[in-house]
């Protein structure tokens, strides 16, 4: 008897806890730290130009990747979808950069596109 309370009692803190929202870690992916904080534009920059630059271009403009100063992106628009296509990548071309430049990274990197957009 005491085994199977101890599972109801786990499984209605599980419950509780997936109604409360989202965790810390799906948080993080899905809001910039650094959303309008003009400082961060420039240390962003350093990060693009690092990384990103080779393939994105000059300014975000397009190269061999897509242009990212367009509104519009290919696999969505919001600061959730950016982070997830910068840190899992997609098919056809995008590398999985979670490992290189964690989340910090990825957000100043969000930040400065979001600068350069039109």
């Amino acid at each position: 008897m005491k085994k199977s309370s101890g599972i109801i009692a786990v499984a209605a803190l599980s419950m509780l806890c997936a109604a409360a929202g989202p965790s810390f870690g799906e948080e993080a992916k899905t809001k910039n730290p650094y959303e309008g904080k003009q400082p961060i534009v420039s240390e962003g920059k350093r990060i693009f130009d690092s990384n990103c630059k080779s393939c994105h271009g000059e300014g975000a403009k397009g190269d061999i990747c897509p242009d990212l100063t367009t509104k519009k992106k290919k696999f969505g628009n919001s600061d959730a979808d950016l982070f997830t296509t910068i840190s899992k990548g997609r098919p056809g071309g995008m590398p999985n950069w979670d490992n290189t430049l964690g989340a910090d990274k990825i957000w100043k990197v969000i930040t400065y596109i979001r600068s350069v957009e039109k």
